[in-house]
């Protein structure tokens, strides 16, 4: 991948669009309103089924027709309309600057931008860092993918991270999925954050985008360290021993997370900056 746009050709977009029955299923299940069909009995004109009458049931859905040709009182069932919501929050902050690993953030967040806009289910796109989230218009219509993904394209990563702050900084979320992309490399509480949105009726995904250097710094000898975010410096000796401990390290922290999102039902993926694309949008749609 060169640049966002690149990523998304025609043909990759085709192949996309094949796992949108996976986002449809996430966000089919729990009461919207809006355009997306659901199993669920509601008031929409569309009709669906019959079932018999039963005591407290609205008189004003009887089927009369049906009662004079069986003598039994039967009620219509319409098909309820659904409309879902999908929020995605993009880390934006100095750790993220990797151009490689930003990329691989951007198009996940774009590519779960697209399954969103294809169903017509309300997409909202933030990007934060500290501060205020910067927002893209929300929409639910498909032709304006190119404008989110333009809003994407411009972003760039700097500042320090504070989801919790970018979190509560935003209006009232509507009820349906969150997805959060980012390294989670820094010092946050990621449990309070999961539960926020959990309280704002949200299932939550964390995305953690790594690099290879994330990964397996290449570092060797006497260096100084300078946190990309805070700007703290350390002077460190680099050898076999120390990136053994910060390898340990780095599973303990990805274990971590695993644990909070299992206790707190929500869901936890990790991806590389070079894992292909479609891959990517596989592993976090399909896996239950």
């Amino acid at each position: 991948m060169n640049d966002l746009k690149s990523c998304f050709s025609k043909e990759y977009l085709s192949r996309l669009e094949t796992l949108s029955l996976s986002l449809r299923e996430r966000l089919g299940v729990n009461g919207y309103i809006g355009a997306r069909k659901s199993s669920a009995k509601g008031n929409s004109l569309e009709f669906s089924d019959f079932r018999e009458y039963t005591a407290g049931d609205d008189l004003r859905r009887v089927d009369w027709n049906s009662y004079s040709r069986f003598k039994k009182v039967y009620l219509k069932l319409y098909t309820e309309e659904k409309q879902a919501s999908v929020s995605v929050f993009m880390d934006c902050s100095r750790s993220m600057a990797e151009e490689k690993k930003f990329l691989q953030a951007k198009a996940i967040g774009a590519s779960v931008s697209y399954l969103a806009l294809c169903g017509q289910d309300r997409l909202e796109l933030f990007a934060y860092a500290e501060g205020a989230p910067h927002a893209a218009p929300a929409t639910m219509h498909k032709n304006q993918f190119l404008q989110q993904l333009e809003f994407l394209e411009g972003l760039s990563a700097q500042g320090k991270t504070d989801l919790i702050g970018a979190l509560r900084q935003c209006r009232k979320f509507r009820r349906g999925i969150t997805f959060l992309i980012s390294d989670f490399l820094a010092e946050q509480n990621w449990e309070e954050a999961i539960q926020f949105l959990q309280y704002q009726k949200q299932e939550v995904f964390l995305i953690q985008v790594l690099s290879k250097q994330d990964i397996s710094p290449s570092f060797n000898g006497m260096i100084r360290l300078i946190d990309s975010e805070t700007k703290e410096a350390r002077d460190l000796e680099i050898d076999a021993a120390a990136l053994q401990a910060y390898e340990k390290a780095l599973r303990e922290h990805r274990l971590m997370l695993q644990e909070i999102c299992r206790r707190r039902g929500a869901s936890f993926f990790c991806v590389t900056e070079d894992e292909p694309l479609l891959q990517c949008m596989k592993q976090i749609l399909w896996t239950r």
